[in-house]
């Protein structure tokens, strides 16, 4: 007589490697479909720098090159709060441009069309800025 149970060896192999197969093939589609693409901006595209933690804004430090433009109320201002036409850096020097947190996307938009440079980063006026613009225009908040 045979054992009952003495092709049950075989099929337990098999049923194993079908698993380890399938198994395989699962982590491989996972990481096939999940890779992590460094991230490549669009054309045109304006990045905020943040800090390290990726939850406050970073701070900007203009170098002697920089051309710093703050844009309130349609007008725009150098470092010094003179109005000024936007006017493109000398050769190596960044574009700073400083926008009231108040203006929509659209203008926001408008006012980045304005300036033609690609080394350009874009931050917000805070508190004591606003404050100081709307004091010296007189400005009602």
């Amino acid at each position: 007589m045979t054992d009952p149970g003495g092709g049950n060896a075989m099929t337990e192999i098999a049923l194993a490697l079908a698993m380890a197969f399938f198994s395989i093939m699962v982590l491989a589609m996972i990481s096939m479909g999940t890779g992590i693409q460094p991230m490549r901006p669009a054309v045109g595209a304006v990045l905020v720098p943040t800090a390290e933690d990726g939850n406050s804004p970073a701070i900007i430090t203009p170098g002697p090159k920089d051309l710093i433009l703050i844009h309130y109320l349609g007008q725009f201002y150098d470092s010094e709060l003179k109005p000024v036409e936007p006017v493109v850096p000398k050769a190596g020097g960044r574009t700073i441009l400083v926008l009231s947190p108040e203006i929509s996307v659209k203008e926001a938009l408008d006012v980045r069309a304005q300036i033609d440079t690609k080394n350009l980063i874009v931050s917000t006026l805070d508190e004591r800025w606003l404050n100081t613009l709307r004091s010296i225009l007189n400005v009602e908040k």
